[in-house]
């Protein structure tokens, strides 16, 4: 019997089981649940704990340093782990694998892989390789290919689904990291994208969010003339004529406006009347618009490289409001850019205050390797950052309070 397990092991047919961790966005979300297919397709299974796992395998953020710093905290606390168990295959994917690299194996030795967010269809054949004896890999080949991967037809999903219907940004915000680990803009054909959508419903799902770094620029680089706003209009049209339970294979007691489709996130250069009609009309669209602003000063903007200005964003914001009668808004906020005074603040502080996000995001900045930015001098001291933070997150609390109140 112990021979025989031994052969097992040695054969690689027990050490199957996989934890994955995701740190950062609902691209991240989706880029795991897109591996765990893929594994789940070669026989791996899964586990919540680290003790029960043969790989370990985190999946990271890079838009903050804070993020990338629990990552490296996390991975630093597995070397007792692999002490007791030095077969374990311990991997870094996503963003912080492309952005940190050299930097992430000079730290971590206990790190057998790093593999960008690009090339996530090769880490099954990774570990195969780091099983048989390969040594350490780094998998980023970048994207050299305009092609976002098809999805698995054995994908797993529950009523909550993501759809990736666009990769990568051109915008080059000064602070952000995007465009430098995931790419330019690449879109994938409509027809893909609903077969996607089409199968999810088959399996139940009945909450999907569309997906993307910037989804209004959507059929960017297609070889059909679409936009955004055309392919919303597909997606509703199979929900209302498909309703869940009336597509072959869905669940049953489905009916018409079963489905709901939100998407995330639009960037204000790009948000249109269009838009805004198409989320008041379409009956599977959820009345929320994520428009991320950043910061109240048009100066601010400018060296962010946001490509609008405070009064632009207003209008926007005043348009869908006026469109979308019962539609929330949200969005996102820096504090402490290089350069922000305390005027630049307080004009960050009374948009808030006049725009009554349904929900905000508000963040410290750091700066970010590759960014044009990471040349400024961070001349916000962190202490100072705090108080702003502070300050924003107690408004937007009021805010929300005085809402439930109404």
């Amino acid at each position: 019997m112990r021979a025989t397990l031994h052969n097992m092991f040695k054969n690689n047919e027990l050490q199957k089981t996989v934890y994955i961790r995701t740190f950062g966005c609902q691209m991240n979300e989706h880029d795991s649940g897109r591996l765990k297919d893929l594994l789940l397709e070669r026989g791996y299974t899964f586990c919540d704990s680290l003790e029960f796992a043969d790989v370990v395998i985190f999946n990271t953020c890079s838009v903050r340093k804070h993020a990338e710093d629990r990552v490296y905290g996390k991975v630093g606390e597995l070397q007792k782990l692999k002490a007791k168990k030095p077969g374990l295959i311990v991997g870094i994917i996503g963003c912080m694998a492309e952005a940190q690299k050299d930097e992430i194996f000079r730290r971590l030795p206990i790190v057998n892989f790093l593999c960008g967010p690009a090339d996530l269809d090769n880490v099954p054949g990774i570990i195969d390789r780091i099983k048989n004896g390969a040594g350490r890999i780094m998998y980023l080949e970048g994207y050299k290919s305009k092609i976002i991967p098809a999805f698995s037809r054995n994908r797993k999903t529950g009523e909550t689904a993501y759809v990736k219907i666009m990769e990568g940004c051109d915008k080059f915000c000064s602070y952000c990291i995007v465009p430098y680990v995931r790419g330019m803009e690449r879109s994938r054909p409509s027809k893909e994208i609903l077969e996607e959508i089409e199968s999810l419903i088959k399996k139940g799902a009945k909450n999907i969010t569309l997906l993307g770094q910037n989804v209004n620029s959507y059929g960017k680089g297609l070889q059909e003339k679409i936009n955004f706003v055309a392919l919303l209009t597909k997606i509703d049209k199979l929900t209302s004529i498909h309703p869940r339970g009336a597509i072959p294979g869905a669940p049953s007691q489905g009916r018409e406006g079963d489905i709901k489709i939100s998407f995330f996130t639009s960037h204000p250069k790009d948000a249109s009347l269009e838009l805004f009609r198409a989320i008041r009309d379409l009956k599977s669209i959820v009345k929320i618009l994520h428009l991320p602003i950043q910061s109240g000063s048009d100066k601010i903007l400018k060296r962010m490289n946001r490509k609008y200005t405070v009064a632009k964003y207003k209008k926007l914001a005043g348009d869908y409001k006026k469109i979308v009668k019962s539609g929330n808004i949200s969005g996102d906020i820096i504090v402490g850019f290089p350069g922000e005074t305390e005027k630049d603040f307080n004009d960050t502080f009374n948009i808030v205050k006049k725009l009554q996000f349904d929900a905000a995001y508000i963040f410290k900045y750091s700066p970010r390797p590759f960014t044009k930015a990471a040349g400024f001098k961070d001349d916000v001291s962190l202490e100072e950052k705090e108080r702003r933070h502070t300050l924003l997150l107690d408004l937007q609390r009021s805010i929300l309070l005085n809402k439930k109140c109404q």
